[in-house]
């Protein structure tokens, strides 16, 4: 039965793969501290279980109204090739308010001959819940397009459940992922029933390199990049660009920057680590015209670790590249089949 797995996500995968009614949770830089959030096939490729929390305050200066994003996530692995994982992602930009709670089930599967390359694939629930706090004199339809709806004038609720499907290969040097969320519906709206834009899937691609020019060395960088695809079909659709580069020193200090395209936003990161936690904060000033009306926008993030793995999927990631250790070839352990001649 689990030789079927693999097929059975990729069938899954698909059967949902057609255009879809999407909307975008805000993750911006939180994916620089959390790469579960941006993609939920990274469950159990940690040799522990990492808690991470994530809080963002965009566009200070603006005012009460400004965004604010936070996020909790969790995963592990389940025995030696199965994993889980979880998140909620809370969203508030008054007078809307935003909840996606999302339940994942990862698979591992080798993908070379020679055992250093390995296939993640994951598959999650989601439930996500939208909010309307109705203020006098300012509507949902207000935010839109400028005119005040008569009917919105109270609190509204809604909510729906979606799937996401999620890939990563990986092996100790770099990992390059997919991830499409909101495969069969769009993200409930409390939008005027007259207001019917369609949107498309939400497509994430991604990248990053693990190395460092001199294997002995105590410094360690880590570029990558990460591609977002939505929009509007009557429009071009929206896509964005973001470069970034983290450098780290012996696993315990790390700093780097990160660019936005489409924001023209640069992100500043620094924070620090130890073999159970980890802090890190950023910071982000925009470098279009919006950015002359605003502070920033700043993120923290906070982690812990528990347990230790017995088998290792890989011999680092993004928190420990190996700088103190001598790199190991990975070897999975699978069952061999011999047949009768």
């Amino acid at each position: 039965m689990k030789k079927y797995i693999p097929i059975i996500f990729l069938f899954v995968f698909l059967c949902f793969n057609k255009d879809v009614k999407a909307q975008e949770l805000p993750i911006y830089s939180q994916y620089m501290f959390n790469d579960y959030l941006i993609n939920s096939a990274y469950a159990g490729t940690y040799d522990f279980t990492p808690i991470i929390i994530n809080h963002r305050n965009q566009w200070l200066g603006f005012g009460e109204s400004t965004p604010k994003t936070s996020s909790i996530s969790a995963h592990s692995r389940l025995g030696k090739k199965s994993a889980i994982g979880s998140s909620i992602i809370l969203d508030k930009t008054s007078p809307i308010s935003r909840t996606q709670i999302e339940a994942s089930y990862g698979y591992h599967v080798i993908i070379s001959k020679r055992q250093n390359l390995i296939l993640s694939m994951a598959l999650s629930g989601t439930l996500n819940m939208l909010q309307f706090d109705y203020k006098e004199n300012t509507t949902y339809s207000e935010l839109t397009n400028g005119l005040v709806d008569d009917i919105n004038q109270g609190n509204e609720n809604s909510s729906q459940g979606d799937i996401n499907f999620g890939m990563v290969v990986f092996n100790d040097y770099f990992d390059f992922g997919i991830n499409i969320k909101n495969l069969t519906s769009n993200e409930p709206s409390s939008s005027s029933p007259n207001e019917n834009i369609e949107r498309v899937k939400y497509i994430l691609l991604h990248g990053s390199y693990l190395g460092r020019n001199n294997p002995n060395s105590p410094i360690g960088v880590i570029p990558s990049f990460v591609i977002r695809k939505m929009g509007i079909i009557s429009y071009n659709s929206l896509f964005e660009l973001d470069l970034n580069i983290k450098v780290v020193y012996r696993n315990k200090i790390w700093t780097g920057f990160a660019y936005r395209t489409h924001e023209k936003a640069i992100c500043t990161l620094i924070g620090f680590n130890t073999n159970k936690a980890f802090f890190g904060w950023s910071y982000d000033v925009g470098a279009s015209g919006l950015g002359s009306y605003h502070n920033g926008s700043h993120n923290i993030a906070i982690g812990y670790n528990i347990g230790e793995k017995k088998h290792k999927i890989r011999n680092q990631n993004p928190f420990q590249l190996n700088i103190d250790n001598v790199w190991k070839k990975i070897k999975l352990p699978i069952r061999r089949h011999k047949t009768a001649i």
